[in-house]
């Protein structure tokens, strides 16, 4: 027993330790991708080499989070939330001190088994802490953490990376780590076990379902640069669906099973693994889509790119404790309705963006989405918590970030190809409008050709040849606004198709 077990605000405390933990992992899966270029130079390897530094630590974090239901009845939520974090910043401190490229796959692949326990333990404490009608109020506050994570890691990945080195985007968590973790056990109380600390774990269930991730997180990595139809993506996409039918029928007919199939018996439940794919589409199509374009059309660097993110996190971080406290108190149905339409107009407002585009049409959006975000994300977590029994929170909790995880990485593999298919699809239509032979061109073929263009050219001497290269790139950049324009819209379409589901949620009996 902790001297603060009593204390009427213990709940609340606890909550603050998980929201540190929590935000302090989510941060790290994309503060660094901003390094990367710097790993590359630091160990004398590839771009395909430094990549493992974060798809490493996607697949091991992925894989970790089905075990967190077992391990949970197994230890306990506080011995395994403090084992988590003692691991997570430990290998923090072997990632800053990597003396190798392979020492520090090693240190990120540890780094991921603590950072992805962590989050869907702290949903499941969240859980089991709060009364069914109060947790709302308290998932919208651990939820800011898993928001803004996304959103302030490239600008604090690429502040630390310029003002010191790669290594102190690691060795930042060591204190912060240091400080959670003795919080944890100053603060925290051990729970009774009951009896999921004598049931086994389920291996042929738990592999099957490892395989299927990893194999389908690969294929929607790596489609784009490979190829949807090489080999490669083909056998991985083959084996995900697989395994995953395998997975299925295992856990049908197993004693202990990894996954209860009947948890997707409530309704509430399965509308929420199914809407949280639409939800991450909102949020990737954020912090994927709009910093690509900041950064590759407009000119932006990293840092200011995001700094003129940091609104939509501000509107994030005020949104979601009201979302949550108006999730104890409404119907999910109406609050995620009210979300989804949002989040989706915060897309629909981006599809006219283009470089000389002002701050407001900028932040606007941002703001108008993050708001969406938060009341689409607070009160389906909430409904899902509230509608599965409190034995079972651990294990919903986990396969429901398995999905969040599963979407995002979906997500940013479809506006990745979406992307490169219409600037293709562009680039075609607006050259078509400039043949040499129209008079459209001539016109414009004169005082270009007086344009001194950049000595990376050299072999262009004549006018012609200069206002050919000039045109093509206008055209190419041309082309890419249109078609990130159209990612937004396509972004904001599919988040509305949501709209059939929410309909379906339900003000659903709180379980005990």
């Amino acid at each position: 027993m902790t001297p603060f077990a009593d204390s009427p605000h213990y709940r609340w405390m606890v909550l603050v330790i998980i929201m540190l933990g929590t935000f302090m992992a989510i941060l790290d899966t994309s503060i660094v991708n901003v390094a990367l270029p710097h790993m590359m130079s630091s160990f004398a390897v590839d771009r395909e080499k430094i990549e493992w530094v974060a798809t490493a630590f996607m697949l091991a974090s992925a894989v970790t989070m089905p075990l967190v239901g077992w391990l949970v009845g197994r230890v306990g939520h506080k011995n395994l939330y403090a084992t988590s974090l003692f691991l997570f910043t430990s290998s923090s401190a072997l990632c800053a001190l990597a003396w190798s490229y392979h020492a520090l796959i090693f240190a990120r692949v540890l780094q991921a088994v603590g950072g992805g326990a962590i989050q869907p333990i702290g949903m499941a404490i969240v859980g089991d802490l709060f009364e069914p009608h109060e947790r709302g109020r308290a998932l919208g506050i651990w939820g800011t953490g898993i928001m803004l994570g996304p959103t302030i890691g490239p600008v604090a990945g690429g502040y630390l990376t310029e003002w010191f080195n790669w290594r102190s985007i690691f060795s930042v968590n060591i204190p912060i780590g240091i400080l959670t973790l003795s919080l944890v056990l100053l603060i925290m109380k051990k729970e009774k076990l009951g009896h999921g600390r004598d049931v086994p774990l389920d291996i042929p269930g738990f592999m099957f379902l490892s395989v299927a991730l990893i194999s389908g997180l690969l294929a929607m990595s790596y489609g784009q640069d490979k190829g949807w139809t090489s080999n490669y993506i083909l056998t991985c996409i083959i084996l995900s669906v697989t395994c995953l039918i395998c997975f299925i029928t295992t856990e049908s007919v197993v004693e202990h099973p990894l996954l209860h199939l009947g948890l997707f018996r409530h309704r509430n439940y399965s509308l929420a693994m199914m809407l949280a794919v639409f939800r991450s589409l909102g949020l990737f199509g954020g912090v994927f889509l709009l910093p690509l374009f900041l950064i590759n059309v407009v000119g932006y660097t990293t840092i200011q790119t995001g700094l003129w993110m940091m609104p939509g996190a501000v509107a994030v971080g005020i949104s979601m404790p009201i979302a949550g406290r108006l999730a104890d108190r409404r119907s999910p149905r109406a609050l995620v309705l009210f979300g989804t339409v949002v989040t989706a107009l915060g897309m629909f407002l981006y599809g006219h963006l283009d470089p000389l585009s002002s701050k407001l049409g900028i932040i606007g959006p941002q703001v108008v989405r993050g708001v969406g975000l938060a009341f689409m994300m607070t009160p389906l977590l909430t409904a899902a918590m509230n509608s599965v029994p409190r034995e079972s929170i651990a294990t919903a909790s986990s396969f429901l970030n398995i999905i969040q995880r599963v979407g995002g990485a979906f997500g940013i593999a479809l506006m990745n190809s979406y992307v490169t298919k219409m600037a293709l699809i562009h680039s075609v239509r607006q050259g078509e409008l400039l043949s040499s032979q129209s008079s459209a061109f001539q016109h414009v073929l004169h005082p270009l050709s007086q344009v001194q263009l950049h000595r990376s050219v050299p072999a262009l001497t004549g006018g012609s040849a200069k206002a050919s290269v000039f045109l093509s790139q206008m055209i190419h950049n041309r082309a890419l606004v249109l078609a990130f324009d159209n990612a937004f819209m396509f972004i904001g379409a599919i988040i509305l198709l949501g709209l059939l589901l929410v309909f379906f949620l339900k003000p659903e009996k709180y379980h005990a």
